[in-house]
């Protein structure tokens, strides 16, 4: 060969392998395109990942936008600069103390998502974030969310969202129905989510992500939300497998309840409630006053049964078999209501010969129901604690009874069904409070470092191993679950950036069923069990009591009028 071909020949091996390089050190620097427009990202500092923020998914619900339907994102011009959050949603601010929102600002303008990619070429799953908060607060960009880690370890791409909260979320007004094309009210935040899945189809496959291979997975009202989501039809194609931690899927009222609820929040605005004119020349802090009911008193605006979202109750439209019927994990932690307790002054009060007469007083059920309850909870198996039963009672009513009874109708429809308890309470709180709601969510994300659990995690140190090797468990099985449609058969890679190499996951995960009914305890030592007697005749207590008195979630146990 000549030295000037040889030459060529050289220049072009070189240009091809350099401009690889570049093309991979770009990756998140180069603009790419979405429905509205062109934005461009950042790389994470601190792992090989790429970020894009504050993604408008639909236009600013705002003027005669509000308590509407979403509509498409407006286009911009040029590149968008992806490295500034959006503004959460407008929330009265009991969640602040655990937001920590970067973007610093809350808006009506809030419509956005984030989303995390690894560094390197290829075809990820995606795993679609609904963040909790009682559908009255929460961002999707608190630090326990960030998914860079997840990204990075899980081979997956990782989104975020905010959807309306409160009375901007789930304002039900026969007016605002009539309005409707689709005869649809008070369920504008589930359908922001609907809008959101729908971007992500449309979308994502330019950020990495696989359209064909969605997770949706959500925490608390993000539980019941993916229970919303496994329900409507409008969300049928949007995704492929679902994970409801700490979640249920009853949590909603009926046109009635709405109508009610919508007519007291105008009443108090000063507005007829048929003059929605009025009701949107407000301003957005005074309609936020009117917010309806509170974390501690449990869910106040929940979404509509309206005939367009929902028919019925989630779990009614999934017991009928008319629901989206796809892999379904979900579970709770060990003592979810214990925090609220621990605050309840007058459950302190109750002594342990006044325990039958304090459910009474504090579930407002029978005497006969009140004595079969004590059955089921007696105090000799709660150092005779009428306070530390209580605790596991509302945990059971609120969270563990409707977990099962989601599970149990999806199973009769899915194999690929999977049942979890979040056990681990060490280095926190938990020697007063045990595996208190929403624990598990920084082992999900990998992020026990950042706030607001980072807060909590006492004596960080002397767990830290125990902690991690946890998170790699939790972690390893939620990805597994998004990559395979079942939590086994995953690792994860260079986990927390700390271990070289491949690392397994541990115990097999069997399926779930009524009748064989194994659950996957996470805690320091995880191990495959079978769902005890004793909880499942607890679940079908609380699955009876609903029948009788209605969703016991709405009111988070308090007495009835």
């Amino acid at each position: 060969m000549s030295a000037k071909k040889l030459f060529i020949v050289s220049a072009f091996v070189a240009a091809f392998f350099l401009g690889g390089i570049a093309k991979a050190q770009d990756i998140c620097t180069t603009p790419v395109k979405t429905e509205s427009g062109m934005i461009k990202g950042l790389s994470e500092k601190n792992t090989k990942t790429c970020v894009w923020r504050g993604i408008p998914y639909a236009a600013p619900p705002v003027g005669q936008l509000r308590w509407s339907a979403p509509t498409p994102a407006k286009t911009w011009e040029g590149v968008r600069d992806g490295s500034v959050w959006g503004a959460g949603c407008l929330q009265k601010g009991e969640m602040n103390y655990v937001n920590f929102d970067p973007s610093g600002k809350a808006s009506e303008d809030c419509l956005f998502l984030n989303i995390w990619r690894p560094k390197k070429a290829g075809k990820f799953p995606v795993m679609f974030w609904i963040h909790g908060g009682g559908y009255a607060g929460g961002v999707g960009d608190m630090p326990t969310y960030w998914g860079d880690r997840m990204a990075q370890d899980g081979d997956v791409v990782v989104v975020t969202i905010n959807y309306r909260l409160n009375v901007f979320g789930f304002l039900a007004l026969a007016g605002l129905r009539s309005e409707d094309p689709n005869k649809s009210t008070g369920s504008y935040g589930s359908l922001d989510q609907i809008a959101a899945l729908k971007w992500v189809q449309n979308n994502i496959a330019n950020f990495g992500g696989d359209p064909d291979n969605v997770t949706i997975f959500g925490e608390s009202a993000g539980g019941w939300s993916v229970c919303t989501m496994l329900a409507t039809p409008l969300a049928k194609g949007l995704f492929n497998r679902a994970i409801m931690e700490s979640g249920g899927c009853e949590a909603t009222s009926t046109l009635e309840e709405g109508y009610a609820a919508g007519k007291a929040i105008a009443d108090k605005l000063g507005c007829r409630q048929e003059d929605l004119d009025c009701l949107r020349r407000l301003p957005a802090k005074k309609v936020l006053s009117a917010s309806y009911g509170s974390l501690a008193t449990g869910f106040g605006l929940v979404p509509n049964i309206d005939n367009y979202l929902l028919t019925d109750t989630p779990l009614a439209m999934i017991q009928s078999g008319k629901f989206n019927n796809v892999p379904f994990m979900a579970g709770t932690n060990l003592n979810e209501a214990n925090l609220v307790l621990v605050l309840d002054s007058e459950l302190g009060k109750i002594k342990p010969d006044g325990y039958q007469a304090g459910l009474v007083k504090f579930l407002g059920i029978s005497d006969a129901e009140a004595k079969d309850l004590a059955k089921l909870y007696p105090l000799s198996a709660f150092d005779n604690s009428p306070k530390k039963a209580m605790g596991q009672i509302a945990t059971d009513t609120i969270f563990t009874a409707p977990t099962y009874q989601g599970l149990s109708a999806a199973s009769k429809n899915q194999k690929n069904v999977y049942l979890y308890r979040f056990d681990w309470h060490n280095a926190t709180l938990g020697k007063t409070t045990g595996a208190v709601h929403s624990m598990e969510l920084s082992f999900v994300f990998n992020t026990m470092d950042r706030k607001p659990w980072s807060m909590l995690m006492k004596n960080h140190g002397k767990y830290e191993d125990e902690m991690e090797t946890l998170s790699q468990n939790v972690q390893g099985y939620w990805v597994g679950f998004a990559k395979n449609g079942n939590p086994n058969g995953s690792n994860i890679v260079d986990w927390a950036g700390k271990k070289s190499g491949t690392v397994s996951v541990g115990p097999e995960w069997k399926p779930f069923n009524p009748d064989s009914p194994y659950m996957m305890v996470l805690d320091k030592n995880v191990r495959l069990e079978s769902v005890s007697k004793e909880v499942r005749d607890r679940a079908a207590f609380w699955a009876e009591y609903n029948k009788k008195h209605g969703q016991f979630v709405k009111t988070m146990g308090k007495p009835k009028k």
